[in-house]
């Protein structure tokens, strides 16, 4: 009899673990028992029984169930493990332990799978040209599982799904299988999987299969919330460009000329009040759970309807500006003449089967290439990173310091944590709108201190490095200002300013903003590890851009970041559960483990310290191929730091295969060479994607250089080496955003308003294209989902132009014409 452990969750001193026993003898298994030593207490147990225990030795004995194992048969069993004793958990079988009885070899029973007994399907929300659902099922088996697949027929597209992937489609049948943890299920165990559809609900999914098994009742009537009806979107016509337009997969074919008005709601996976799913193992584990999706940056201005989780939940306010969707679901309203249509973003292609987590290092083939750049974009490699930074310095708020370049911009939020007793002003206003949302700030700046350190050549020859540090120091301020400490421990952190429903309710530039501005914290009773770890690795990395600079300040970020490391360890949960006015914005999707790890890692970068590498590695998850790194997510960059500080193979093996997908051109690619991953922000998934390949290509291996050949394809599609022709950062090249969703830097109070915006966001890099299409982009200032920016939008990609100026250099300008940009409007520009 052979055994096998693995460990299925870990959070330090507990863990989920699965035993799996197999028969491999030539003789039927009648009875079979086993006695294990571990380092921790198994508290809760399925799968065989608990027969006697001395201190951590337990004698386990089977159920009835699984008791007769034939020869190849497998049996497994799953506990929950707490008081480890240990960095690295053991199990060990104690040899000659096995009692086991046997009988020649005869007719077995067969064990059969316990179907689950029901689907629910319930519709969430829905708004013009599409709605959301959840499908619900409760396994009922007699053992637990730790995978599970769900297929069925759709009446309706299926656009993406939350709490599961969707592996495979064909025609209007879908197959949704477990993500990365949720795939344990006990007895009794529910599972609610959201999805977002195309189109308005008539008919429920139907034919349900459940790993395999047919699901026969299947419940009548969906329930249907009653959630007032968007205005629907007008049939949009196809837009004419001055190159060839590749076939678009969308029925859409005669548009109005004129757009369909639409108001952010944040960049990223947007469905509010998710319902947040319990830990299969036990209720109370610490183990949290991540989702690989992504939410939202900006939300609406006006009228907006209201919701009962565990639905959207736009606010309802009056104000004379634009109605948003909910999540990211464009809505029209009447058109404006003066801008281009927008184009409703469509689904090009069906999501690809993830490959297993324990390939090899990949080598790739020579059909499936890294894209390369065509190296006509890099003469604006200087002039771009030059006006990234001065978009930074366009977000700032508070009172503006004496070198302020950006002369629309002057003093503003000078009240903030008034509310609270708090000097809270400073920092950086979050995207279009006046937020002060503290992880995305956090892991902006995080990003920002990661490009100082790996390029500060670049930095340097361009003469930036004083910019960039400014610019990083402006939020770390902040950050420090935020974090209320007795001098020894966290006693709370600010991780919010602003109301997003009152905020976005008005248009206008910060500077008249007259509204309350309420102050929002974690503490040791409303816990928030991923904020308080996400604003350690800040702190923490920005040491390491001052310590030679200015190594008493970069003191004291290090010690406000390993006291707020301690109390995210400590003190454990999700920060948009505390501050519940950032969910439907920036929801925590992928929970807390991957910030851990991320702040500890970035403490042993900035230390040395071995504790803070331990942590890293024992929070560290196993990487999925189909997303990247970003705000909320922090498993990819935390795997390229693993990889650079240990060069162990898990690491390596890991974000090979990752990059090695995005790189092959797995993850959708355009025909003009773009990676495109999600219609909210698509190009700041590829920016990210592109530093960090960038870094793996220049510090652990190049893949023979397409590692670097696929970062600078991105970079230079951004910057206008794409079919459209067009760049996608503010004031760089000849055809860049005129109607960015900006509130400032469009220079007027109302949204509608025909005009190109008064002021040029230099620097800003936009959402992008909408769709799996180089031509989806439209520059329009109602469209949030390609035209808003953000202070996450730009974090990768400046550290990537750096990379790349240091490479290949770059014209600049001079200061005094950096300086003198801000005073020139659109219509000035030649």
């Amino acid at each position: 009899m052979q055994t096998t452990f693995r460990v299925s969750e870990d959070w330090g001193n507990g863990l989920v673990g699965f035993v799996t026993v197999e028969n491999g003898d030539d003789k039927v298994l009648t009875q079979w028992d086993l006695t294990i030593d571990t380092t921790f207490d198994i508290e809760t147990i399925w799968g065989v029984d608990i027969v006697q225990r001395e201190g951590n030795r337990y004698t386990l004995a089977p159920k009835s169930w699984n008791a007769s194992l034939e020869p190849g048969d497998v049996a497994k069993f799953g506990f929950v493990g707490r008081n480890a004793t240990a960095k690295r958990h053991q199990l060990v079988v104690i040899p000659d332990s096995m009692a086991y009885g046997s009988t020649p070899l005869a007719d077995s029973l067969e064990q059969v799978q316990a179907p689950i007994e029901s689907v629910d399907f319930d519709v969430a929300g829905q708004w013009g040209h599409a709605f959301v659902g959840d499908l619900s099922f409760t396994y009922n088996g007699i053992a637990p599982i730790d995978s599970w697949e769900l297929q069925f027929e759709s009446s309706f597209p299926i656009l993406r799904a939350w709490h599961g992937e969707i592996i495979s489609q064909s025609g209007n049948v879908y197959t949704i299988r477990n993500t990365r943890w949720n795939g344990t299920l006990l007895p009794g165990d529910t599972i609610t999987i959201r999805v977002k559809a195309a189109g308005t609900f008539v008919d429920p999914p139907t034919n349900y299969v459940f790993n395999g098994d047919f699901v026969v009742n299947v419940p009548g009537e969906p329930i249907i919330l009653d959630l007032p009806q968007e205005p629907e979107l007008p049939t949009i016509p196809e837009i004419v460009e001055p190159v060839e337009q590749p076939a678009d997969e969308s029925d859409a074919d005669d548009l109005p000329v004129e757009p369909p008005v639409v108001e952010p709601s944040s960049p990223e996976e947007p469905i509010a009040e998710e319902p947040v799913m319990e830990d299969p193992a036990v209720e109370e584990s610490p183990v949290e759970e991540p989702v690989a999706e992504q939410p939202p940056i900006e939300e609406p201005v006006a009228e907006q309807p209201s919701v009962e989780k565990p639905v959207v939940e736009p606010p309802t306010v009056e104000a004379p500006v634009i109605e948003e969707p909910p999540a990211e679901a464009p809505v029209a309203e009447q058109p404006s003449p003066g801008q281009p249509a927008l184009e409703q973003p469509v689904v090009e292609k069906p999501v690809t089967e993830q490959p297993s987590l324990e390939n090899p290092v990949v080598e790739l083939s020579p059909e499936k290439s890294a894209p390369v750049a065509s190296g006509t974009e890099g003469s604006l490699y200087g002039e771009a990173l030059q006006k990234s930074l001065l978009f930074y310095e366009a977000q700032r708020s508070g009172a503006l310091p004496k070198d302020n370049r950006i002369a629309w911009r002057s003093d503003s939020a000078l009240n903030d944590g008034a509310d609270v007793g708090v000097d809270l002003t400073g920092g950086y206003y979050d995207a279009g709108d006046h937020v002060k949302f503290g992880l995305p700030m956090a892991s902006s700046l995080t990003l920002l201190s990661w490009g100082a350190i790996e390029y500060r050549a670049g930095y340097q020859t361009s003469g930036q490095y004083d910019e960039l540090q400014a610019a990083i120091k402006w939020g770390t301020d902040y950050l420090l200002k935020a974090h209320i400490s007795d001098g020894q421990t966290t006693q709370a952190l600010y991780g919010q300013v602003g109301d997003p429903n009152t905020d976005h309710a008005y248009w206008g530039p910060p500077e008249d903003l007259a509204i309350a501005r309420p102050a929002y914290k974690i503490d040791v009773e409303n816990p928030g590890s991923d904020l308080a770890a996400e604003t350690a690795a800040a702190l923490a990395s920005a040491s390491i851009v001052f310590r030679d600079t200015n190594p008493a300040y970069a003191d004291e970020l290090l010690a406000n970041a390993k006291q707020l490391y301690a109390f995210a360890d400590t003190y454990r949960g999700r920060y948009s559960d505390s501050i519940p006015q950032a969910r439907k914005y920036y929801d925590s999707w992928s929970g807390y483990t991957d910030e851990l790890a991320w702040g500890a890692a970035w403490l042993y970068q900035a230390t040395r310290e071995q504790q803070y590498l331990e942590q890293a590695q024992q929070n560290y998850r196993n990487l999925g191929v189909d997303w990247t790194h970003n705000w909320d997510d922090k498993s990819y960059g935390t795997g390229v730091l693993l990889a650079q500080i240990t060069d162990e193979h898990l690491y390596r093996s890991e974000v090979e295969t990752w990059l090695n997908h995005w790189v092959s051109g797995s993850v959708s690619t355009t025909e003009g060479g773009l990676a495109w991953l999600d219609q909210w922000g698509s190009l700041r998934y590829s920016a990210n994607t592109a530093l960090l390949a960038g870094i793996y290509s220049d510090t652990v291996n190049s893949a023979q250089g397409q590692y670097d050949d696929f970062s600078r394809s991105q970079i230079d599609y951004i910057l206008g080496d794409n079919p459209a022709q067009r760049s996608y950062v503010a004031g760089i090249g000849n055809n860049f955003p005129e109607y960015i969703h900006h509130r400032a830097a469009s220079g007027t109070n109302d949204i509608h308003d025909t005009a190109p915006n008064q002021y040029v966001l230099y620097g800003a890099l936009v959402g992008g294209p909408t769709s799996f299409n180089d031509f989806s982009y439209i520059d329009n200032r109602n469209d949030f989902l390609g035209n808003e920016v953000a202070l996450d939008f730009n974090a990768g990609f400046t550290g990537a132009i750096a990379r790349l100026y240091n490479q290949h250099g770059g014209e600049l300008l001079s200061d005094d014409a950096l300086i003198a940009l801000s005073t020139i409007g659109l219509s000035e520009i030649a």
